[in-house]
């Protein structure tokens, strides 16, 4: 089962091993972001470059200890978001979610936000039937789009 889109689903080399070969998700996305941005990047921008692009990971090491701590708990940057709305009365949050995202824990953004201090009449909440790269499916593409319009026309 794809991790960025549960909706893609693939069989592994080893189905007894710890863990899985690739995500299956990457085999029916990837390839089109890749091929796209290398044909935009050479034809359209002329940036000729013997570099290899580098589509998702491997492109360096991340430093997850926000605000110290140990770096094997999963980092939580919500009160650092309650105390930007806090101080900023013009300040808002649109959160878009795919129901098939098993990337980012789906139903974590409202946990996390609910809490006492976020003002809930500034974060706006939407949902798509794709994963965590809700513009893959069209029509999610296009309610992405108008929730991002719609969303910058309220302030």
């Amino acid at each position: 089962m794809g991790r960025l889109d549960a909706r893609y689903t693939g069989r592994d080399f080893d189905n007894a091993g710890e863990r899985p070969d690739n995500d299956p998700s990457f085999y029916g996305i990837d390839a089109g972001y890749t091929a796209a941005l290398n044909a935009w990047v050479r034809d359209g921008l002329k940036y000729q470059t013997e570099r290899h692009y580098s589509t998702i990971g491997g492109v360096g090491d991340w430093d997850w200890n926000i605000g110290g701590g140990e770096a094997r708990y999963y980092k939580n940057v919500a009160p650092y978001l309650g105390k930007a709305l806090r101080e900023n009365s013009g300040m808002r949050i649109l959160v878009a979610q795919g129901y098939f995202d098993f990337a980012t824990p789906f139903f974590g953004a409202e946990y996390s936000l609910s809490r006492t201090g976020f003002p809930q009449d500034r974060i706006d909440y939407q949902y798509y039937g794709s994963g965590h790269m809700m513009y893959v499916r069209d029509d999610d593409r296009a309610k992405l789009s108008r929730d991002i319009r719609n969303f910058i026309r309220k302030r």
